[in-house]
């Protein structure tokens, strides 16, 4: 029940992130050039094989796949319907809503936006084989869209929950290997969480510590891996536990892995 409370109130985190993201984006259609440069209309619609057509004052202007960074469309009114759905907890309407999306949307930027929102509420309800699902296909769709760490992430926990190990070990030992020092901290500690859960407590502590200790200076990290490392070592009966329950303790007061090391040294 724990669990699911906090999953609901990441969820809701993410919403309302997704949401400040939106509002910002521009009411009127516009397409990004090859070349950078843009042009606004006030009317824009695609074909399947990518070709965007553009209403602008000067007439209809056609734009082939290749031509063209980005194009957008201006915010359907259903995103923000199927987002206040999602808050309300009526996710079967909200997925509804959003398929819709992506589907009358395609290559318009919110059919992208109506996956990810998709398989963050799919995540949310507990259904992390069709996030990861949801995440692939949106991948397929906009192979870009995994630089996007929030989505990686996204991705890469819904295949961790949904134990598709054969999937996420070559991905996070790609990242550990060649990630940036945020991403490869954050893989240590996610291959961790996977080997405790396959009951492998000697190498997930392994994999806690490297974190901790070759990327120390990744702050947002180390009170997680400290912590998951100090039960691991608990779980082994060693005593060294107590010495990092109160580093995390003292070092990371305010973060929640510091409230749930209170008492344990």
């Amino acid at each position: 029940m724990k669990r699911t409370i906090i999953r609901w109130l990441g969820f809701t985190v993410m919403i309302g992130a997704l949401a400040i993201c939106t509002t910002a984006q521009a009411q009127n259609p516009f397409v990004i050039l090859a070349n950078g440069a843009r042009v606004e209309g006030t009317d824009i619609r695609s074909r399947a094989d990518g070709t965007i057509i553009l209403t602008t004052p000067q007439g209809q202007v056609t734009y082939q796949r290749g031509q063209y960074q980005r194009a957008e469309a201006a915010r359907p009114a259903d995103f923000d319907r199927a987002r206040q759905l999602a808050q309300q907890r009526n996710f079967d309407e909200a997925l509804r809503l959003l398929d819709q999306i992506a589907n009358n949307f395609r290559f318009l930027h919110w059919d992208n936006q109506a996956r990810i929102l998709s398989a963050q509420i799919l995540s949310s309800r507990g259904d992390h084989a069709g996030a990861a699902a949801m995440y692939e296909r949106l991948f397929q769709a906009a192979p870009d869209q995994r630089r996007e760490s929030s989505v990686l992430w996204g991705y890469l926990t819904a295949l961790a929950e949904s134990k598709q190990y054969d999937k996420l070990n070559p991905q996070l030992e790609e990242l550990i290997a060649r990630g940036s020092r945020a991403d490869a901290a954050r893989a240590q500690v996610l291959r961790g969480d996977v080997k405790m859960a396959q009951g492998q407590v000697e190498p997930a502590v392994m994999d806690y510590l490297r974190s901790a200790l070759l990327f120390e200076t990744e702050r947002a990290v180390l009170p997680e891996a400290l912590f998951k490392a100090a039960e691991g070592l608990e779980r082994l009966r060693d005593p060294r536990s107590r010495d990092l329950y109160r580093r995390v303790a003292q070092e990371f007061a305010g973060t929640p892995f510091a409230q749930r090391a209170q008492g344990k040294f």
